[in-house]
């Protein structure tokens, strides 16, 4: 049976919907991505709140969450998948598309290389189709042999990579760059500081040699361990693993609503 989408109060194909085979719709918008574990959202009140300041921010229309949610529901009742990734889609016209597709877990360490990138005029990062841009970024990433790349803004100071948040130990405190120097206000980026005590703070180039271990940080990782930047390697030391293990608690608590 072939996968439907939620669009405009309807289900329907891929194709009927104008969808690529990975649910990307044509047109421009701003769109969430969730983790979903045996049908249930994680953290989807979060999403769309987020998503909600970035309408606002940009005067766009929103639904209404009871919309929101029964696209949702409705989604995940059609392609039902023990962990799947959940995809809401703004368009810019008003216009609301839902999908819902199988995740495999992460199970390797991220292998990461370097690069500089340039932050949006504005400085506010929103999670935006078409995105291509990024897609682009991480695709170069895999064909130059890493996973993806830690990115370096024009200031010198360490973001985020091409698809998600960054957390770090530098001389024993676990650290995460500010939404100023071009990084997306992710959700589990924003738990583990509220939560989990990780600290806020620049990240200068040029103390990339003093990160011991550290994490890509994502609604759908949650927190997948480094093993390497540019060819260094980090430890994957029992203490990141005990902080893996609360990250996942974190993210385990906060799950539902």
């Amino acid at each position: 049976m072939s996968q439907l989408a939620w669009l405009n109060r309807k289900s329907l194909s891929y194709e009927a919907a104008n969808l690529d085979l990975s649910g990307w719709p044509t047109g421009s918008g701003t769109f969430e991505t969730v983790k979903t574990v045996a049908g249930q959202p994680w953290a989807l009140s979060r999403h769309m709140r987020r998503a909600l300041n970035t309408a606002r921010r940009n005067d766009h229309p929103f639904p209404s969450e009871d919309l929101i949610r029964r696209a949702v529901a409705e989604t995940i009742a059609s392609n039902q998948f023990a962990i799947g990734r959940l995809r809401i889609l703004f368009g810019d016209d008003g216009s609301l598309c839902v999908t819902h597709q199988e995740y495999e877990e992460l199970t390797k360490h991220a292998v990461l290389g370097i690069r500089d990138h340039a932050v949006a005029s504005n400085g506010i990062v929103e999670k935006r189709y078409p995105y291509d841009q990024n897609l682009q970024l991480l695709k170069e990433a895999q064909s130059s042999g890493f996973d993806d790349f830690l990115q370096v803004n024009g200031q010198g100071y360490v973001s985020e990579t091409s698809i998600a948040n960054l957390v770090v130990q530098i001389n024993g405190s676990w650290v995460t760059p500010p939404l100023s120097d071009g990084v997306l206000p992710g959700v589990m980026r924003a738990l583990l500081i509220e939560k989990n005590g990780v600290l806020v703070r620049r990240i200068n180039a040029d103390e990339l040699p003093l990160i011991t271990n550290g994490f890509v940080v994502s609604s759908l990782k949650i927190a997948q361990p480094i093993s390497e930047i540019q060819g260094r390697s980090l430890q994957i030391s029992k203490e990141s693993e005990q902080m893996r293990s609360q990250f996942a608690a974190t993210a385990l608590a906060t799950s539902v609503g």
